[in-house]
């Protein structure tokens, strides 16, 4: 009996070790903390230094860069060039009228402004983009022509609405005087199904035609000597700006009042029109400012004992003016450029009377590099308002600082670039990164601005002079008219 019950006592001794074994241990005190730094101080090294052995440091944070971060571009060629005159890059510029796709690698490299903001904020960055316009392509279904009385005629200008069918509505005025709209959205294709919408504006040809900020209103400027305000949605005529005696070159309204409108004309003369004061399309109104001879030379009178009677007589023939443009940020502010030099003018439109000699604010330093005096084509300025871009009859595009009007800034040009004649134009992209020009050698130029020195990327397909050209507000689709009588619409990867 003994035996079998010290069996018993230690077969139960065995068998509460093994749930003493399975059992977990019981759960802490809830007052007690158990964190890292209890860990820490019973493993961590004893305060008092080792005898012979130098005590170690703590590395500051301070000593640490803030701004250090990986060289993305440590694997780039070294003949990839960047601008010496770099500029603050903001996060949305570099997600502006790009693709999805390059979006998201800008997005996956550089990080999103949603997600806690992007590491280039702080940064100057100034990186060559030009892979970019290189993808511009055209094909046979982006060729649009005019037909006109007797045969296909050129297109003289194009211009891409602002908001309209997400501004890719681009309406194109020929030699003719009619004003038709393509729907950029779509290829030539769309128009094997429906007549292309068009009208006749003048009974001249168009050279200039700008639509108002809302779309709902354009001008069109033309050589029978008028411009005439058209409703876009009607296509009738609201008014008829009348009073110059020469074609009316260039048009275009007042950002921050869009109720002012300017036009200039091969007769020397800029006229100002306030739309409010309208009248009926047959009864052409008069401009509330006439700034006459803007880009005239010196007046002499002639030597005779009636010279007091007499009118003055001009030593050379009225300078035509090629483009006028209302500065950004300055509404009673007027820039211009003439056929007879490469110089700019400002107008103070506060000051300017009929009566008197019209007098300058600023004028432009001749940044001309030719020998002999050339003519500016056109004058454009960029969305932003701080630049304004002049290409010259010397083959030379010239930027100048819209703030300081003085010399320019910069230039643009290329071995087998031709301005030479006074049809050809520029377009701006909306974000102002690129310039582009047409060209007398069949061809489309276009710069990078942050960059003037290297060479432009060229876009062929053309067999005559590109003379107009438009940027879409995205970036990625170009309008270009040539004379041989088409109009392309060039696309980011060709693709419609």
């Amino acid at each position: 009996m003994a035996e079998n019950s010290c069996r018993r006592r230690k077969k139960q001794t065995q068998d509460n070790n093994i749930l003493v074994f399975l059992t977990p241990p019981p759960l802490s005190d809830i007052t007690r903390q158990i964190n890292n730094a209890n860990c820490r101080l019973e493993t961590s090294e004893p305060v008092t230094p080792t005898p012979g052995v130098p005590p170690k440091k703590r590395i500051k944070n301070d000593n640490l860069q803030n701004d250090s971060q990986p060289d993305f571009f440590a694997n780039i060629p070294d003949n990839i060039p960047v601008s010496t005159s770099s500029r603050l890059i903001k996060d949305t510029d570099l997600y502006y009228g790009l693709s999805l796709q390059n979006a998201l690698f800008q997005r996956e490299i550089w990080g999103s402004t949603i997600m806690g903001g992007s590491t280039m904020a702080s940064r100057r960055w100034n990186v060559s983009t030009r892979f970019f316009i290189k993808d511009f392509k055209t094909t046979d279904n982006n060729v649009f022509r005019f037909l006109g009385d007797r045969n296909f005629v050129a297109p003289f200008v194009c211009s891409f609405s602002h908001v309209a069918c997400n501004g890719k509505l681009l309406a194109a005025a020929d030699e003719e005087g009619m004003v038709g709209f393509i729907d950029a959205r779509y290829d030539n294709t769309i128009e094997l199904e429906r007549v292309r919408n068009e009208f006749r504006a003048h009974d001249n040809a168009v050279f200039d035609v700008v639509w108002s900020h809302d779309d709902c209103s354009m001008v069109t400027a033309s050589g029978d000597q008028t411009a005439k305000l058209w409703d876009v949605e009607l296509q009738q005529c609201k008014s008829t700006f009348g009073g110059h005696t020469c074609s009316v070159k260039s048009v275009n309204f007042n950002p921050l009042n869009p109720n002012l409108w300017v036009t200039s004309s091969r007769d020397g003369n800029i006229f100002i029109w306030d739309t409010r004061l309208i009248g009926m399309c047959s009864e052409a109104f008069k401009p509330i400012i006439s700034i006459r001879n803007a880009h005239s030379h010196g007046i002499s009178k002639k030597r005779s004992k009636k010279s007091s009677q007499l009118p003055p007589v001009r030593s050379k023939p009225t300078s035509s003016v090629t483009g006028v443009q209302f500065l950004l940020n300055q509404d009673l502010l007027l820039a211009s450029s003439g056929a007879s030099d490469s110089i700019i003018k400002y107008w103070d439109l506060r000051n300017q009377d009929a009566s008197s000699n019209p007098t300058p604010v600023q004028t432009s330093v001749n940044g001309s590099l030719a020998k002999r005096p050339h003519g500016i084509s056109d004058l454009i300025l960029d969305k932003s308002g701080t630049r304004l871009y002049a290409n010259s009859t010397d083959n030379y595009v010239y930027m100048y600082d819209a703030a300081n009007l003085g010399a320019p800034i910069g230039y643009f040009t290329s071995q087998t670039y031709r301005c030479s004649t006074f049809y050809i134009r520029l377009a701006c992209s909306p974000d102002g990164r690129y310039i582009a020009s047409g060209s007398s050698d069949k061809s489309i130029y276009i710069w990078e601005v942050d960059f003037p020195g290297a060479e432009p990327v060229v876009l062929k397909a053309h067999e005559s002079e590109v003379t107009s050209l438009s940027w879409s507000k995205d970036i990625e689709t170009i309008a270009s008219c040539s004379d041989d009588t088409t109009l392309r619409i060039w696309r980011i990867g060709g693709s419609s």
